[in-house]
């Protein structure tokens, strides 16, 4: 296996525990972990295309990487999240 693919991996596995413990309630652990995996991968894209990003480590750019992450995994769990009903009084 690639020392950047288990990095890779790993980066993604800290990105959705991260998310499940700053939002519990908003996506399921599967969700969360798909969000990650797909901002992982559009920031390396980002930043191989573009060559912003930060230094790489190795063949990956970490803090693209993080902010990818984060940002995919905001905009998801406000889409995954549970309808919440209006109170009635």
């Amino acid at each position: 296996m690639s020392p950047g693919l288990a990095f890779g991996a790993i980066i993604v596995l800290i990105g959705a525990q991260v998310t499940r413990v700053v939002a519990p309630r908003h996506a399921s652990y599967p969700w969360a972990f798909v969000f990650a995996a797909a901002g992982f991968v559009a920031a390396e894209l980002f930043a191989f295309a573009t060559n912003i990003g930060g230094p790489p480590l190795g063949a990956l750019h970490p803090f693209a990487d993080a902010v990818g992450i984060a940002a995919v995994e905001v905009v998801g769990s406000q889409l995954t999240s549970p309808g919440r009903s209006p109170r009635v009084r």
